[in-house]
């Protein structure tokens, strides 16, 4: 005695179906393989390239992080946040936009009390110029345009002034991940003017020393 199943055109529909959302399964899979599977064959991860050559999605070459920005302590006391959102363009260029908040305070008896609350965006390029040579060493360039509320104790009134700050430098990055570093970062005020005496207030000096994590 022998069995003869008819599969029904439904059956048929349904097993079609399946057939093709595993296959897309699969291409997608090799698409998106981790470039971290370099490192078996002891190489460094590509940052925007799968193991097989294949250029990663847009949203595996996002980084997202912060940083910790305008620390001085004593007096003045002042220290700011900058959360990032980076994009890796290419092996060796990053892009990405950061807001951030400074909050500075002056106090009595060097200065008079004093309040500032700088807050605004900046714009951002990396470029790992000598991977060769000194890898992970990035020329930094962005411009910050930040609004400075001004309030001093004992007076009712606030002042406001925009500032903006071509910087210039170079950040020094440890990877930890193929998506995430702690970065170090140096950079020049190119519109700082000693003769300024908010631009001093809110920079302190030319030089802006930044720590980040993306």
């Amino acid at each position: 005695m022998s069995l003869f199943f008819e599969p029904s055109m439904k059956s048929i529909q349904n097993l079609l179906v399946l057939i093709i959302l595993l296959s897309s399964s699969v291409a997608f899979g090799q698409l998106t393989a981790d470039p971290e599977d370099r490192r078996e064959q002891g190489k460094e991860p590509l940052r925007t390239q799968t193991v097989d050559g294949e250029p990663l999605p847009f949203s595996q070459r996002l980084r997202y992080g912060g940083g910790i920005t305008g620390f001085r302590f004593g007096n003045p006391f002042s220290l700011g946040v900058s959360p990032v959102v980076a994009y890796q363009a290419t092996e060796h260029l990053i892009v990405g936009l950061g807001a951030n908040y400074t909050y500075t305070r002056y106090k009595a008896p060097y200065y008079y009390p004093t309040t500032y609350n700088q807050y605004g965006g900046r714009v951002f390029a990396m470029y790992e110029a000598l991977p060769a040579v000194v890898p992970n060493l990035y020329l930094h360039g962005e411009v910050e345009r930040s609004t400075v509320q001004v309030t001093e104790d004992g007076s009712p009134q606030r002042f406001s002034y925009g500032l903006t700050a071509p910087l210039l430098g170079l950040t020094y990055s440890q990877p930890i991940s193929r998506r995430f570093g702690v970065n170090l970062t140096a950079l020049y005020n190119l519109n700082y003017n000693q003769n300024r005496a908010l631009s001093q207030a809110i920079y302190g000096n030319p030089f802006v020393i930044r720590l980040s994590f993306f």
